[in-house]
């Protein structure tokens, strides 16, 4: 059984040298790897994943890419909504109710500068936060801890860049001690 396993193993690895030498550098390697949900996060590893790490920016914006790092939100990408309103794959809101921490996810494809509004059940006006989104996912935090427990709506816009649509949503959010 030994045997059968060393051939194997040696065929395998004459095969992934000679595979290696026909790529493109810089080649990645993952050994091994896995993934883990805790609560509502979901972590990634590898091991040996990069044998070059390269970043690359663009001088006319803020986009920064990393070549060798897990990059978050590739598992489950939003499909192309070209609607007005946010589809149930570009936004998750959570923990909902919260006591808290508020994380909001964006995996839509649409570009644009987004603006988020917290209004509480009265209709007035709390907070705003804005950023420019560049259509490749992102986690926003925001922290609710100096509000009173109670229902809130989170009103979230795009103003589209170059050729996204506009979206717009409001959802609720629960405050609780």
């Amino acid at each position: 059984m030994r045997k059968v396993r060393l051939i194997f193993l040696s065929v395998g690895i004459f095969f992934s040298l000679e595979a290696f030498s026909q790529s493109v550098t810089p080649a990645i390697l993952n050994a091994t790897g896995g993934t883990n949900f805790f609560t509502f996060y979901r972590f990634e590893w590898s091991f040996g994943e990069a044998m070059v790490i390269e970043t690359m920016d663009a001088t006319s914006s803020n986009l920064i890419v990393t070549n060798g790092v897990l990059q978050p939100g590739t598992h489950n990408p939003a499909t192309i909504n070209n609607t007005g309103e946010w589809d149930r794959d570009e936004i998750r809101i959570l923990p909902n109710p919260t006591q808290n921490i508020l994380e909001i996810d964006f995996f839509s494809k649409q570009q644009g500068k987004v603006t988020l509004n917290l209004i509480d059940e009265t209709g007035r006006f709390l907070a705003q936060r804005q950023f420019d989104y560049f259509g490749t996912g992102r986690i926003e935090i925001w922290n609710l801890d100096r509000y009173p427990s109670g229902a809130y709506f989170l009103n979230i816009s795009l103003a589209p860049t170059g050729n996204s649509v506009a979206k717009k949503g409001t959802y609720k959010v629960i405050k609780i001690r």
